[in-house]
C-alpha cells in the first residue's frame, strides 16, 4: 500500500463529517458538547409570543414570615438530547428548535408550616410538565382545536390537584393545603387563561386595564348575588375566604377557562392578591401604561408600591408587553 493509498498516512486530509455525510442536516453539526439551536430567526422575529419583553418576581412582603407564592416563565420549544451515535454528532449534544409560545404561571399556597409553599411550587411543576407534553398538538394545528387543548389543560389541573395530594401525605403535611393557580397559555395570537383561586390576570389594551379573571372567594360569591358590594368586599374578610382552589380535601374543583385574541401593544399582568390587595387597578394601570421603562422596572415598581403599602402578604407579579 502507498501513500497515497493509505487514509491515514502522515499528510494525508480526513474526509469532514460534511464531506462523509452531506445529506445530514440535523446530526451534522460541529463536534461540539453541548446546546445547538435549530431555531429560526425569522420565525422568532415574527412571533410576538416568542418576543415579548416578559419578568416576574416575588417577594415575602412585610408581615409574613415566609413566601409560599411561586412563579413560572418558560418558552416552549421542541429538544432532542443525543446519546449516542454512530453518525457525526457528540453523546449529550442537545439540538433546540424554534420555540412555539410562552406560558406565564402564578401560584399563591395556601397551608401553615411550610405547606403552601409546597402545593404551589408542585401545582407549577406539573402544569409546566403537562405544557412539555402537549408540545407536539402545538405543532399539528390542524389536528388540534383551541377546545381539545382547554380540555386537556382543564384535566392536566385535576392531575395536578391529585400530585398536591400525594406529596401532603408523604410529606405528613396538612391535608387541606392547596394553591391557587393563574396560567396564561400563549401560542400567538391567541391566549388561553386557567384559573383556580383569586389570583388575577390583567390585561392593558389601547391604555384600558380589564380584569380577565373572577376571584374565587366567598366575598366574590356574594357580590354576584347581590349580598356585598365591590367597595364592602375590599374591606371584607370574606374576600380572603377562597371557595376554590387546587388541592385541599374537597374533590370539587371549578377550573375557569378563557380564551382571547391578542394583539400588538398587549400587555398581561398576573399577580397574587399580594399586590391588587395593597395597590388599586387604578394604580396598577398607571405602572403599566410608563411603556417607556424596562418591563423588569415596572413590575419590580409594583412591588415596591405593595411593600410601601404595608406588605401584609406575599406578592408576586408577572409582566409580558407583546
Amino acid at each position: 500500500m502507498t501513500e497515497d493509498d493509505d487514509p491515514a498516512a502522515p499528510g494525508r486530509t480526513q474526509p469532514s463529517a460534511a464531506d462523509r455525510h452531506p445529506t445530514l442536516k440535523l446530526l451534522n453539526s460541529p463536534r461540539v458538547l453541548g446546546l445547538r439551536s435549530l431555531a429560526d430567526a425569522s420565525a422568532i422575529a415574527s412571533n410576538p409570543a416568542v418576543i415579548a419583553d416578559a419578568y416576574g418576581a416575588t417577594d415575602r412582603g412585610r408581615v409574613r414570615a415566609s413566601n409560599q407564592d411561586q412563579f413560572l416563565i418558560a418558552a416552549l420549544e421542541r429538544s432532542l438530547l443525543v446519546e449516542g451515535s454512530s453518525l457525526p454528532t457528540d453523546a449529550g449534544t442537545r439540538l433546540i428548535d424554534t420555540p412555539q409560545g410562552r406560558i406565564f404561571v402564578v401560584a399563591d399556597g395556601i397551608g401553615g408550616h411550610g405547606g403552601g409553599e409546597v402545593a404551589s411550587a408542585v401545582t407549577i411543576d406539573a402544569m409546566a410538565h403537562y405544557c412539555f407534553a402537549a408540545m407536539p398538538w402545538v405543532q399539528r394545528r390542524s389536528e388540534c382545536t383551541s377546545e381539545e387543548l382547554a380540555t386537556g389543560l382543564q384535566e392536566a389541573v385535576r392531575i395536578a390537584q391529585a400530585r398536591v395530594r400525594r406529596v401532603a401525605r408523604r410529606k405528613a403535611l396538612d391535608e387541606s393545603l392547596g394553591t391557587t393557580l393563574t396560567m396564561a397559555y400563549v401560542h400567538w395570537p391567541e391566549l388561553l387563561l386557567v384559573h383556580v383561586g383569586d389570583s388575577r390576570a390583567y390585561l392593558l389594551r389601547n391604555d384600558q386595564l380589564f380584569r380577565l379573571t373572577v376571584d374565587h372567594t366567598l366575598a366574590q360569591q356574594m357580590i354576584d348575588v347581590d349580598l356585598m358590594t365591590e367597595q364592602e368586599a375590599k374591606q371584607s374578610n370574606l374576600s380572603h375566604v377562597l371557595v376554590n382552589a387546587v388541592g385541599g380535601r374537597s374533590d370539587d374543583i371549578d377550573v375557569e377557562l378563557r380564551h382571547l385574541t391578542l394583539e400588538l401593544d398587549d400587555q398581561l399582568l398576573l399577580c397574587t392578591d399580594g399586590l391588587y390587595g395593597m395597590v388599586d387597578d387604578a394604580a396598577i394601570a398607571t405602572s403599566l401604561r410608563r411603556t417607556n421603562r424596562p418591563v423588569v422596572e415596572v413590575v419590580d415598581g409594583l412591588i415596591a408600591a405593595a411593600n410601601a403599602a404595608g406588605g401584609r402578604d406575599n406578592v408576586t407579579a408577572v409582566l409580558a408587553r407583546f
